[in-house]
């Protein structure tokens, strides 16, 4: 095998590329609801854990500090209870040039869903800690493993995780094309959950974390092979004024792509931040590297009226060409069509207004567009909590400009591709977590 990792100085050059062209400036569907478009704004730790409340001594939930404890358990549950109802229309319904009888333009979509998790950590002692998580659905009853890894602390030094569970590389909450680890190589439809082992050795206010990743659609089962499994460096430098991701991830079927992703708070309340992602080819038959392409994203978050409102804008250019927006399978995820990648110029804009009262309203707003396609999506909506754990649930998903294959009036958030939805539902969840940590 031709493997690229020989070509040291192609890598030297790509991470010397990275730091000249990287910002200098700144470190619905049966189910009802699709996705909840109003947590643009939620922080979510590596494993998915919930974060500690007064009601738990401790869940861990990063690999560091998870090992300054001792020997202990945690426990965290969570449910969710969905009904309500869906019409979707095939335009806009200002659109309508004509009604006719029938459901030529009208869908009604009504219906239920219920589903829990559990998850539990054991932690024998300071060195080892296993993760399991599980969850269960209905009306489609399956049982899923969400999780299931071990952390091992080597004397503070190395800290390796290893088993099925998700890692998130890139900052755009919007536009997850650094998201390397989540790119899966053309024409796999169906490719499985990752299956990884991660080491992280911390050095000074940074570290390198060493990943081997691979999935159940990669390995030959009768005949695996190391080329069955992709890899990648990341490299983390954390200082007072930016902090700042390096790294790259190569698996046989998909091109080398090297990412930088950089952050940093200006004004006390306006976090900046910057992706930035090449990709080249390396044909084996001829030796050489061609399709090279060049992808980069700004965008910032800001907080007004203490932390009240909230505001999120992101400019992204695709400079992978076209075969980003062919590619149904571009990026995986539980909704690859929600972070459809669209050559040229694009933008997001993000918004979260909570006034507060006695129903707990939260207004939100979300726009993605992609300047070269003409094609938008925009989705309004509001939430009201009531009463505790009740949540109640208006949004009106919407595409706008062109009709093709290739937009998002074919590939929104609704996964029947409605351009034109409402969202009426009424949401029960809760969580519980208990830990005791020695």
């Amino acid at each position: 095998m031709n493997c690229p990792y020989r070509h040291t100085n192609i890598i030297c050059g790509i991470v010397a590329l990275f730091l000249f062209l990287a910002p200098a400036t700144i470190g619905a569907d049966d189910d009802l609801i699709d996705s909840d478009f109003d947590t643009i704004f939620d922080e979510n730790n590596e494993s998915g854990q919930p974060a500690d409340d007064e009601n738990v001594k401790r869940v861990p939930y990063s690999t560091i500090q998870d090992f300054i404890m001792g020997s202990g358990f945690g426990i965290d549950t969570s449910y969710s209870v969905v009904c309500g109802y869906l019409p979707g229309w095939s335009e806009a319904p200002w659109h309508f040039e004509s009604y006719k009888d029938g459901d030529d333009y009208l869908t009604n979509l009504i219906g239920a869903k219920m589903s829990a998790s559990l998850g539990l950590d054991i932690q024998p002692s300071r060195y080892l800690r296993v993760r399991q998580s599980f969850s269960f659905a209905i009306p489609a009853p399956a049982l899923t493993i969400k999780e299931f890894f071990f952390d091992y602390n080597f004397k503070d030094r190395f800290f390796l995780k290893t088993g099925k569970y998700d890692i998130v590389w890139g900052i755009s909450p919007n536009f997850p094309f650094a998201n390397l680890l989540a790119r899966i190589p053309p024409g796999m439809e169906n490719p499985g959950d990752p299956y990884l082992a991660k080491l992280n050795i911390p050095v000074g206010i940074g570290g390198f974390e060493f990943i081997l990743l691979t999935r159940a659609g990669y390995i030959d089962k009768e005949n695996p092979r190391i080329e069955n499994f992709g890899s990648g460096l990341k490299y983390n430098l954390a200082l007072r004024s930016f902090d700042l991701d390096i790294g790259f991830f190569y698996f046989e079927l998909m091109p080398l792509r090297s990412f930088l992703s950089i952050k940093t708070t200006l004004f006390k309340n306006v976090e900046v931040y910057a992706d930035s992602m090449i990709n080249i080819f390396f044909d084996k038959q001829s030796e050489q590297w061609d399709d090279f392409g060049f992808s980069a994203s700004l965008g910032f978050v800001s907080t007004f009226f203490r932390d009240k409102f909230r505001l999120n804008g992101e400019l992204y250019y695709d400079g992978e060409g076209d075969a980003a927006t062919l590619r149904r399978n571009n990026l995986l995820s539980d909704d690859p069509e929600s972070f459809r990648l669209f050559s040229g110029f694009n933008a997001a804009l993000n918004m979260s207004f909570k006034p507060g009262g006695i129903a707990r309203m939260h207004i939100f707003f979300g726009l993605l567009y992609a300047f070269e396609k003409n094609t938008g999506q925009l989705v309004p909506g509001i939430t009201f909590d009531p009463v505790e754990h009740i949540e109640l649930y208006i949004a009106v998903p919407m595409v706008v400009g062109v009709r093709d294959q290739n937009s998002y009036y074919y590939h929104n958030a609704d996964q029947n591709n409605r351009p034109f939805s409402v969202v009426l539902a009424v949401k029960i969840k809760g969580t519980y977590k208990y830990g005791h940590f020695e």
